[in-house]
Protein backbone atom coordinates (compact mmCIF):
# COMPACT_ATOMS: atom_id res chain seq x y z
CA UNK A 1 0.00 0.00 0.00
CA UNK A 2 3.08 2.74 0.55
CA UNK A 3 4.00 2.33 -3.22
CA UNK A 4 0.32 2.95 -3.95
CA UNK A 5 0.36 6.20 -1.91
CA UNK A 6 3.75 7.51 -3.42
CA UNK A 7 2.85 6.62 -6.63
CA UNK A 8 -0.20 8.72 -6.35
CA UNK A 9 1.67 12.02 -4.81
CA UNK A 10 3.85 11.96 -7.66
CA UNK A 11 1.56 12.58 -10.18
CA UNK A 12 0.32 15.43 -7.94
CA UNK A 13 3.61 16.95 -7.23
CA UNK A 14 4.78 16.64 -10.81
CA UNK A 15 2.77 19.52 -11.73
CA UNK A 16 5.64 21.92 -9.61
CA UNK A 17 8.51 19.78 -11.00
CA UNK A 18 9.85 21.15 -14.63
CA UNK A 19 10.50 19.07 -17.34
CA UNK A 20 8.67 16.20 -16.17
CA UNK A 21 8.24 12.55 -17.60
CA UNK A 22 7.70 9.27 -16.46
CA UNK A 23 10.34 7.10 -17.97
CA UNK A 24 8.85 3.42 -17.55
CA UNK A 25 6.48 2.22 -13.77
CA UNK A 26 8.94 3.56 -11.02
CA UNK A 27 11.39 5.88 -12.48
CA UNK A 28 10.47 9.81 -13.07
CA UNK A 29 12.96 11.95 -14.47
CA UNK A 30 12.38 16.20 -14.08
CA UNK A 31 14.47 18.98 -13.25
CA UNK A 32 16.51 18.75 -9.72
CA UNK A 33 14.31 21.67 -7.36
CA UNK A 34 17.18 21.41 -5.18
CA UNK A 35 19.66 22.99 -6.94
CA UNK A 36 18.00 23.83 -10.44
CA UNK A 37 20.21 21.46 -12.44
CA UNK A 38 21.62 23.64 -14.58
CA UNK A 39 21.59 27.43 -14.99
CA UNK A 40 22.97 27.07 -18.54
CA UNK A 41 21.26 24.87 -20.03
CA UNK A 42 17.10 24.76 -19.36
CA UNK A 43 16.80 21.37 -20.93
CA UNK A 44 18.96 19.21 -18.54
CA UNK A 45 16.83 17.27 -16.02
CA UNK A 46 18.85 15.34 -13.61
CA UNK A 47 16.49 14.64 -11.02
CA UNK A 48 14.83 11.02 -10.23
CA UNK A 49 12.27 9.24 -8.41
CA UNK A 50 12.74 5.57 -8.26
CA UNK A 51 11.61 2.52 -6.57
CA UNK A 52 13.51 0.73 -3.60
CA UNK A 53 11.60 -2.14 -2.02
CA UNK A 54 8.53 -1.02 -1.22
CA UNK A 55 8.94 2.78 -1.31
CA UNK A 56 9.71 5.78 -3.56
CA UNK A 57 12.84 7.90 -3.19
CA UNK A 58 14.63 11.03 -4.85
CA UNK A 59 17.97 11.39 -6.21
CA UNK A 60 20.15 13.96 -8.25
CA UNK A 61 22.36 13.34 -10.60
CA UNK A 62 24.04 16.47 -10.58
CA UNK A 63 23.53 18.04 -7.12
CA UNK A 64 23.78 14.53 -4.99
CA UNK A 65 20.78 15.10 -3.29
CA UNK A 66 18.96 12.21 -1.75
CA UNK A 67 15.45 12.39 -0.42
CA UNK A 68 12.39 9.96 0.97
CA UNK A 69 9.53 10.58 -1.38
CA UNK A 70 8.06 12.63 1.90
CA UNK A 71 10.95 14.93 2.20
CA UNK A 72 10.94 15.43 -1.46
CA UNK A 73 7.09 16.60 -1.07
CA UNK A 74 7.49 18.68 2.15
CA UNK A 75 10.64 20.41 0.12
CA UNK A 76 8.19 21.11 -3.06
CA UNK A 77 5.12 22.10 -1.94
CA UNK A 78 4.56 21.67 2.12
CA UNK A 79 0.77 21.54 1.88
CA UNK A 80 0.86 18.74 -0.34
CA UNK A 81 3.17 17.08 2.53
CA UNK A 82 0.38 16.87 5.10
CA UNK A 83 -1.53 15.35 2.99
CA UNK A 84 0.88 12.75 2.40
CA UNK A 85 1.19 12.47 6.07
CA UNK A 86 -2.51 11.97 6.37
CA UNK A 87 -3.02 8.98 4.12
CA UNK A 88 0.36 7.93 5.61
CA UNK A 89 -1.28 7.68 8.55
CA UNK A 90 -4.52 6.29 7.41
CA UNK A 91 -2.27 3.66 5.44
CA UNK A 92 -0.85 2.62 9.19
CA UNK A 93 -3.75 3.01 11.05
CA UNK A 94 -5.94 0.30 12.68
CA UNK A 95 -9.85 1.00 11.31
CA UNK A 96 -10.91 1.67 15.07
CA UNK A 97 -8.43 4.07 15.62
CA UNK A 98 -9.63 7.78 16.50
CA UNK A 99 -7.45 10.07 13.80
CA UNK A 100 -5.31 12.65 15.05
CA UNK A 101 -5.91 16.64 14.38
CA UNK A 102 -3.92 17.76 11.91
CA UNK A 103 -4.54 21.24 11.65
CA UNK A 104 -1.93 22.04 13.77
CA UNK A 105 -0.16 21.99 10.20
CA UNK A 106 3.22 20.87 11.27
CA UNK A 107 3.10 17.08 10.21
CA UNK A 108 6.49 15.17 11.21
CA UNK A 109 7.22 11.73 10.55
CA UNK A 110 6.15 9.31 13.90
CA UNK A 111 9.34 8.61 15.96
CA UNK A 112 10.06 5.13 18.22
CA UNK A 113 11.05 7.25 21.58
CA UNK A 114 11.66 4.54 23.25
CA UNK A 115 14.91 3.35 21.61
CA UNK A 116 18.28 4.18 23.57
CA UNK A 117 21.69 3.22 22.99
CA UNK A 118 22.65 1.08 25.71
CA UNK A 119 26.63 0.84 25.51
CA UNK A 120 29.31 2.39 27.64
CA UNK A 121 29.77 6.25 26.78
CA UNK A 122 33.76 6.69 25.75
CA UNK A 123 34.09 8.87 28.74
CA UNK A 124 33.19 6.07 31.23
CA UNK A 125 35.70 3.66 29.69
CA UNK A 126 39.54 3.42 31.64
CA UNK A 127 41.93 6.04 30.46
CA UNK A 128 43.78 2.77 28.56
CA UNK A 129 40.91 1.38 26.20
CA UNK A 130 42.13 1.12 22.78
CA UNK A 131 38.72 3.58 21.86
CA UNK A 132 39.58 6.11 24.56
CA UNK A 133 42.89 6.36 23.57
CA UNK A 134 42.43 6.46 20.23
CA UNK A 135 39.92 9.80 20.91
CA UNK A 136 41.94 11.52 23.54
CA UNK A 137 45.25 10.83 20.81
CA UNK A 138 43.26 12.69 17.93
CA UNK A 139 41.96 15.60 21.02
CA UNK A 140 38.53 14.78 19.96
CA UNK A 141 35.99 16.94 22.73
CA UNK A 142 33.00 16.02 24.29
CA UNK A 143 33.79 11.76 24.84
CA UNK A 144 30.30 11.93 27.18
CA UNK A 145 28.42 12.16 24.04
CA UNK A 146 30.09 9.48 21.84
CA UNK A 147 29.52 5.58 23.07
CA UNK A 148 31.62 2.35 22.39
CA UNK A 149 30.10 -0.95 20.74
CA UNK A 150 31.95 -3.86 20.93
CA UNK A 151 30.30 -5.62 18.78
CA UNK A 152 28.47 -3.21 16.05
CA UNK A 153 26.32 -5.63 14.58
CA UNK A 154 24.89 -6.99 17.49
CA UNK A 155 24.41 -3.34 18.85
CA UNK A 156 22.82 -2.73 15.18
CA UNK A 157 20.32 -5.70 15.41
CA UNK A 158 19.19 -5.23 19.10
CA UNK A 159 17.95 -1.22 17.86
CA UNK A 160 16.87 -2.61 14.40
CA UNK A 161 16.07 -5.91 14.90
CA UNK A 162 14.80 -6.31 10.90
CA UNK A 163 18.08 -4.19 9.36
CA UNK A 164 19.25 -6.31 6.80
CA UNK A 165 22.54 -5.00 5.34
CA UNK A 166 25.38 -6.92 5.74
CA UNK A 167 27.81 -6.20 9.08
CA UNK A 168 30.34 -7.62 10.67
CA UNK A 169 30.04 -9.79 13.29
CA UNK A 170 32.76 -8.74 16.15
CA UNK A 171 33.56 -5.51 14.73
CA UNK A 172 34.55 -2.60 17.07
CA UNK A 173 33.00 1.16 16.57
CA UNK A 174 33.08 4.35 17.86
CA UNK A 175 29.00 5.16 17.73
CA UNK A 176 28.41 8.63 17.25
CA UNK A 177 24.45 9.50 17.42
CA UNK A 178 22.72 11.65 16.42
CA UNK A 179 19.08 13.30 17.50
CA UNK A 180 16.34 15.71 16.97
CA UNK A 181 15.77 19.10 18.37
CA UNK A 182 13.62 17.28 21.09
CA UNK A 183 16.76 14.28 21.90
CA UNK A 184 14.68 12.07 20.31
CA UNK A 185 17.34 9.54 18.47
CA UNK A 186 17.44 9.36 14.88
CA UNK A 187 20.01 7.07 14.14
CA UNK A 188 23.91 6.90 14.70
CA UNK A 189 27.51 6.73 12.82
CA UNK A 190 29.55 3.93 13.52
CA UNK A 191 32.78 4.68 13.20
CA UNK A 192 35.66 1.77 12.78
CA UNK A 193 38.84 1.72 15.02
CA UNK A 194 41.65 0.57 13.18
CA UNK A 195 41.24 -0.58 9.65
CA UNK A 196 38.58 -0.82 8.17
CA UNK A 197 36.83 -1.59 4.39
CA UNK A 198 34.30 0.99 5.54
CA UNK A 199 35.27 3.88 7.87
CA UNK A 200 31.96 5.45 8.68
CA UNK A 201 28.51 3.28 8.38
CA UNK A 202 25.48 5.85 8.95
CA UNK A 203 22.10 4.18 9.89
CA UNK A 204 18.75 5.88 10.39
CA UNK A 205 16.19 4.37 12.62
CA UNK A 206 13.16 5.53 10.23
CA UNK A 207 13.91 6.41 5.95
CA UNK A 208 12.62 9.73 6.76
CA UNK A 209 14.30 10.77 9.98
CA UNK A 210 16.89 13.90 8.89
CA UNK A 211 20.47 12.29 8.42
CA UNK A 212 22.04 15.47 10.64
CA UNK A 213 24.51 15.52 13.58
CA UNK A 214 24.18 18.28 15.92
CA UNK A 215 20.42 19.24 15.47
CA UNK A 216 19.92 18.95 19.37
CA UNK A 217 21.94 21.61 20.27
CA UNK A 218 22.26 24.11 17.43
CA UNK A 219 20.44 28.08 17.41
CA UNK A 220 19.26 29.08 14.44
CA UNK A 221 19.17 32.63 15.74
CA UNK A 222 23.08 32.54 15.04
CA UNK A 223 25.33 31.59 12.67
CA UNK A 224 25.34 27.29 11.98
CA UNK A 225 28.60 26.20 10.62
CA UNK A 226 27.81 23.17 8.65
CA UNK A 227 30.85 20.49 8.10
CA UNK A 228 30.91 16.99 6.98
CA UNK A 229 32.10 14.98 9.71
CA UNK A 230 30.50 15.04 13.16
CA UNK A 231 34.01 14.76 14.92
CA UNK A 232 34.81 17.94 13.21
CA UNK A 233 31.31 20.01 14.45
CA UNK A 234 32.41 19.46 17.76
CA UNK A 235 34.89 21.75 17.86
CA UNK A 236 33.08 24.73 16.38
CA UNK A 237 30.73 26.78 18.34
CA UNK A 238 27.45 26.20 16.78
CA UNK A 239 28.35 23.23 14.33
CA UNK A 240 26.34 20.64 12.89
CA UNK A 241 27.50 17.55 10.19
CA UNK A 242 25.82 16.49 7.29
CA UNK A 243 27.54 13.24 7.09
CA UNK A 244 28.60 13.33 3.76
CA UNK A 245 29.65 15.75 1.22
CA UNK A 246 26.46 17.65 0.01
CA UNK A 247 26.52 20.24 2.67
CA UNK A 248 23.82 22.44 1.04
CA UNK A 249 21.31 19.54 1.51
CA UNK A 250 20.68 21.06 4.96
CA UNK A 251 18.93 23.91 3.24
CA UNK A 252 15.96 22.11 2.15
CA UNK A 253 15.95 19.70 5.35
CA UNK A 254 16.04 22.68 7.88
CA UNK A 255 15.04 26.07 5.64
CA UNK A 256 17.09 29.08 5.24
CA UNK A 257 19.33 30.23 8.17
CA UNK A 258 23.02 31.77 7.91
CA UNK A 259 25.03 29.19 7.59
CA UNK A 260 28.84 28.70 6.47
CA UNK A 261 29.37 25.59 4.51
CA UNK A 262 32.86 24.57 5.63
CA UNK A 263 34.47 21.88 3.27
CA UNK A 264 37.43 19.68 4.24
CA UNK A 265 40.67 21.20 2.69
CA UNK A 266 41.61 18.76 -0.09
CA UNK A 267 42.02 20.94 -3.14
CA UNK A 268 42.77 18.06 -5.24
CA UNK A 269 39.67 16.10 -4.40
CA UNK A 270 37.10 15.82 -7.53
CA UNK A 271 34.36 15.29 -5.36
CA UNK A 272 34.82 17.98 -2.82
CA UNK A 273 35.68 20.35 -5.62
CA UNK A 274 32.63 19.91 -7.15
CA UNK A 275 30.19 20.53 -4.36
CA UNK A 276 32.20 23.44 -3.40
CA UNK A 277 31.67 24.86 -6.88
CA UNK A 278 27.58 23.82 -6.39
CA UNK A 279 27.67 25.42 -3.22
CA UNK A 280 29.12 28.86 -4.48
CA UNK A 281 26.51 28.35 -7.51
CA UNK A 282 23.63 28.44 -4.99
CA UNK A 283 25.39 31.91 -3.65
CA UNK A 284 25.88 30.34 0.07
CA UNK A 285 28.71 31.46 2.41
CA UNK A 286 31.57 28.99 1.98
CA UNK A 287 34.96 29.10 3.48
CA UNK A 288 37.61 28.53 1.07
CA UNK A 289 40.79 27.77 3.29
CA UNK A 290 43.49 29.62 2.93
CA UNK A 291 47.10 28.87 1.66
CA UNK A 292 49.12 28.50 5.02
CA UNK A 293 46.28 25.88 6.10
CA UNK A 294 48.14 22.64 5.20
CA UNK A 295 46.06 20.03 7.07
CA UNK A 296 42.92 18.31 5.15
CA UNK A 297 40.54 18.33 8.11
CA UNK A 298 39.68 20.74 11.34
CA UNK A 299 40.47 17.85 13.83
CA UNK A 300 43.84 17.40 11.68
CA UNK A 301 44.39 21.01 12.52
CA UNK A 302 44.03 20.59 16.21
CA UNK A 303 46.32 17.73 16.63
CA UNK A 304 49.01 20.39 14.60
CA UNK A 305 48.74 22.19 17.79
CA UNK A 306 45.51 25.03 16.62
CA UNK A 307 42.18 25.44 18.92
CA UNK A 308 39.01 25.32 18.37
CA UNK A 309 38.56 29.26 18.72
CA UNK A 310 41.88 29.48 16.55
CA UNK A 311 39.97 27.43 13.63
CA UNK A 312 36.85 29.05 14.28
CA UNK A 313 38.40 32.62 13.81
CA UNK A 314 40.04 31.58 10.47
CA UNK A 315 36.74 30.11 9.01
CA UNK A 316 35.15 33.62 9.63
CA UNK A 317 38.06 35.49 7.90
CA UNK A 318 38.35 32.97 5.17
CA UNK A 319 33.69 33.11 4.27
CA UNK A 320 33.09 34.32 1.51
CA UNK A 321 29.74 34.20 -1.71
CA UNK A 322 29.07 35.54 -4.79
CA UNK A 323 32.37 36.59 -6.88
CA UNK A 324 34.57 36.93 -3.97
CA UNK A 325 33.94 33.14 -3.61
CA UNK A 326 34.48 31.97 -7.19
CA UNK A 327 37.85 34.20 -7.20
CA UNK A 328 39.24 32.42 -4.05
CA UNK A 329 37.98 29.09 -5.12
CA UNK A 330 39.75 29.26 -8.53
CA UNK A 331 42.94 29.94 -6.17
CA UNK A 332 42.35 27.30 -3.79
CA UNK A 333 41.26 24.46 -6.25
CA UNK A 334 43.89 22.33 -7.91
CA UNK A 335 41.77 19.91 -10.32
Amino acid sequence: MSLIVDRQFVGLLSTKLERFVQKNDYIWNFRCPICGDSHKNKFKARGYIYRRKSDLFFSCHNCGTSLSMGNLIKTVDPSLYRQYQMEKFKETSHSNTRAPDFAWAKSKPVFDTSVKINLPTIASLPADHHAKKYLTDRKIPKLDKLYYAADFKAFVEEVLPNYDKTLIAGEKRIIIPFYDEKNILLGFQGRAIGASKVKYITIKLHDDNQKIFGLDVVDFKKRVYVVEGPLDSLYLDNGIAMMDASLYNVIPMLGSHEYVFIYDNEPRNKDIVKHMKKTIDLQKNICIWPKNIAEKDINDMICSGMTGSEIQSIIDRNTHNGLKAKLEFELWKKV
